[in-house]
This record gives structure tokens, sequence and C-alpha cells, in this order.
């Protein structure tokens, strides 16, 4: 991609394949720096009361502690939560935990709010938060329970791989692409480093 893309350093602060891919798949150049904040203590001393700010407030945490590291990087990160009936699900890790997500999440609507942010130097360049309307339909027990065996996405917001067979747990998709809900709003971050001359194209 020499011949076509033109860009500065870039890293991806995440460990996620499925974000790694996507910017891959559009020819983008850039080094592997998960961050090693701690999520779990965050979320449990997250004083307000929007989950679109935790969710962005996680994205920029993850970039400012790699930023630290590497200032002179322009740094990616992004995070997604999902929520229903105004609680928020963790990443399931066990069995039990994921079947009784989709329990809940079958035949209802709820919300996966996806985060992204660049950052350089500590400074925040741009950030971006996308509110995708997700409508599951009603699973039957074994529905869910041969998917979780299947797919085991005990890893995965929302119990859940949409870029997988995930995509037959859904009836309706509202305000979020394909690239949104598995992990970054694609377009909307292409723009943004072409606008900050981050990247260009030849």
């Amino acid at each position: 991609m020499l011949d076509f893309l033109q860009q500065v350093p870039l890293v991806l602060a995440s460990a996620s394949k499925n974000r790694q891919k996507l910017l891959q798949n559009c020819g983008l150049q850039f080094s592997i720096r998960p961050s090693n904040i701690d999520e779990s203590h965050i979320k449990k001393h997250y004083k307000g009361h929007s989950f679109s700010d935790l969710a962005m407030l996680l994205a920029k945490s993850k970039a400012m502690s790699v930023s630290q590291e590497l200032p002179n990087d322009v740094i990616i990160a992004a995070d997604q939560l999902c929520v229903l009936d105004n609680q928020y699900f963790d990443k399931p890790i066990a069995h039990a935990i994921a079947k009784q997500q989709l329990e809940q999440l079958s035949g209802k609507s709820h919300q996966l709010l996806t985060a992204v942010c660049l950052v350089k130097n500590n400074q925040i360049l741009w950030q971006h938060l996308v509110c995708t309307i997700m409508t599951m339909h009603c699973l039957k027990p074994s529905t869910i329970e041969n998917y979780l065996h299947i797919e085991q996405p005990y890893h995965s917001c929302g119990s859940y791989h949409y870029e997988g067979l995930g995509k037959w747990l859904f009836k309706e998709i509202h305000h979020g692409d394909e690239s949104t809900i598995i992990g970054l709003p694609l377009l909307a971050l292409l723009n943004a480093l072409q606008a900050l001359n981050i990247v260009s194209i030849r």
C-alpha cells in the first residue's frame, strides 16, 4: 500500500483480532500495543450516569495509557458496552454468564455503544461514539446452548460474535454498520485520519 497511502506511525491500543483485521483490510500500517489499564476498576469507580460517557472514558484511558509510552505516535483506541434496561454487561468469560446474558437479550432491543478516539502525546485529537440498536430474535434455550458451544464468545461484549454465526441471532439492526458492531466505526475513523492529515491518499 506504499504507493497509495502515506501515513504517520499508528498504534492500535487493543489486542482485538477484529479491530486489527479491520485496519489491515484498509491497508493501514500499525503496531499493536494493548493497554494495561484496569477496566474493572474504572467501571467500579465511575461516578457518572451515562453509559456513553463510560464507554468513551474507557477508550480514552486505553489511548492515554499507551500514549505515555509512545508519545510520538498516534494511538487508536476503542471500547464497547452492551446496555440493556439501564445496565451494562461485562464480557461473560464463563459459559453460565454468557447463557444468562443471551437469555436476557433474547427478544429485546439493546444498545451497543462503540467509542473510539485518536490520541497523540496525551492530547485527544478526535473522538467518536456510535449507539447501535440491536434487536434479537426470541431465542430457544437450545439455540443459545448450541450457539455458545460453537462460537464460545466468552470474551465478547454481549456474548455474541456478530462477525460470525452471531448474525443469525438478530432480527434488526439500526444506526450502525458491521465494522462498528465488531469493534470500530471504520468510515468515521478513516475520515478522521484523513481530516487530521494522519493518513493521506496519494
